[in-house]
């Protein structure tokens, strides 16, 4: 590509070779050193692209074959500003946008992380700006090791990071570390107390004074297993000890859930009509909005679905140009009524994403029980999901 744009503001001429010696004309051409690119095979001869300076070195390999060569096409800024060399205006014009494409591209106007799924990319983004790197810093500026260290210093979680720019894309890559097992400190004295309220089911202790049995029932925060044990009772020497209490306590907990399935519901039904606005923002004018063209939407009911585009020349060099397509589509809200069949799947459907939103996969789902009322209006839901998982947590004595 940088060799296309380079022949391109040298200016360029593609020729037309004919004769009966076109592939000694070839050869001569390569043997003095005249670079010909694009050739290719023609009815008539051959074509190819051959610049200025090359195309007069061709005189004389055209006289030692018998070879004619002729111009079909002229490229380049010296000849459009040879043909536009009477409109002042234009070429001012372009000569003020190669001069502000140049200048534009020696700022940073898009940072983007790759890698680190577990790893909030807002937060690194966040912190990468406090440091400096952020849209519209001048490129030349940026520490990429001084930022690689800082950022690894300050995100236990990740493992690796390089950051890379190219042209006016700066990529952070990130790789997320092996997280670590937390260390257990045995000579700090700890009770067991209970994290969630359930009824006891299964408790099997290491160390400390168990204050539950099995079938007990216990709320959040009660003592589970003591940290304080008596000793020398017998003796008439009684000694109070802190131990590190550990225990795994599992529990039945039960937990109800309450929603209604109405009857009636608004429906949308889209007409097929529809409108698209779009609109210029510019990165460089704090984040200046332009619409093109101006106006408002004529739908009284519409959904807008948005998509962004950042203008650039090629991949690595992004501007500071976002181009926004706005499309409405109009649709009319319909009251509709569903039957008792339809709001129990939908209950039943509703009922299985809740449980799947509010229940981690460690805890053991064992029995749901399902009671659904219909009423005039709606059809009530009413659960009661059985778990049974581990409530032990250690706490600190003071």
């Amino acid at each position: 590509m940088m060799l296309n744009m380079w022949q391109y503001a040298k200016g360029y001429v593609r020729i037309r070779v004919t004769g009966f010696s076109i592939e000694r004309f070839l050869n001569m051409a390569a043997y003095r050193g005249i670079y010909l690119w694009d050739v290719e095979r023609a009815p008539e001869g051959v074509h190819a692209n051959v610049s200025i300076k090359g195309f007069k070195s061709l005189r004389v390999c055209s006289r030692k074959t018998k070879c004619r060569t002729k111009i079909i096409e002229k490229n380049g800024l010296p000849f459009m500003a040879h043909r536009y060399r009477k409109r002042k205006l234009l070429l001012g014009g372009i000569l003020f946008f190669v001069l502000m494409m140049v200048v534009l591209s020696s700022f940073i106007w898009r940072v983007e992380i790759v890698g680190g799924d577990g790893v909030c990319h807002e937060t690194i983004l966040t912190f990468l700006d406090e440091q400096g790197l952020h849209i519209g810093v001048f490129k030349h500026t940026i520490d990429a090791r001084g930022l690689t260290r800082e950022l690894l210093n300050h995100f236990d979680e990740l493992s690796w990071a390089d950051i890379n720019t190219r042209g006016t894309r700066t990529t952070i890559m990130i790789a997320e570390a092996i997280p670590q097992q937390p260390i257990i400190d045995r000579q700090t004295p700890t009770h067991v107390v209970a994290a969630h309220d359930g009824l006891i089911t299964r408790i099997a202790t290491s160390s400390g004074a168990p204050m539950v049995r099995q079938n007990d029932v216990v709320r959040q925060g009660e003592m589970l297993v003591s940290g304080f044990l008596e000793l020398g009772v017998d003796t008439g020497n009684p000694q109070t000890a802190y131990v590190h209490a550990y225990a795994e306590v599992w529990a039945r907990r039960y937990h109800p859930i309450e929603f209604i399935v109405p009857f009636t519901y608004i429906d949308k039904v889209y007409t097929g009509r529809s409108t698209t606005r779009h609109s210029l923002q510019f990165l460089f004018a704090g984040n200046f909005r332009l619409n093109i063209p101006r106006g408002g939407i004529s739908f009284d009911s519409y959904d807008r679905i948005t998509t962004h585009h950042q203008l650039g020349v090629g991949g690595d060099y992004p501007m500071p140009f976002i181009l926004a397509m706005d499309r409405y589509l109009e649709f009319i809200p319909t009251r509709r009524t569903r039957s008792i069949e339809e709001a129990t799947l939908l209950a039943e459907s509703m009922l299985g994403n809740r449980i799947m939103r509010e229940f981690d996969f460690g805890i053991d789902i064992i029995d749901r029980q399902v009671e659904m009322e219909e009423t005039s209006e709606a059809l009530v839901v009413r659960a009661l999901i059985i778990t049974h998982q581990r409530i032990d947590m250690q706490v600190p004595i003071d």
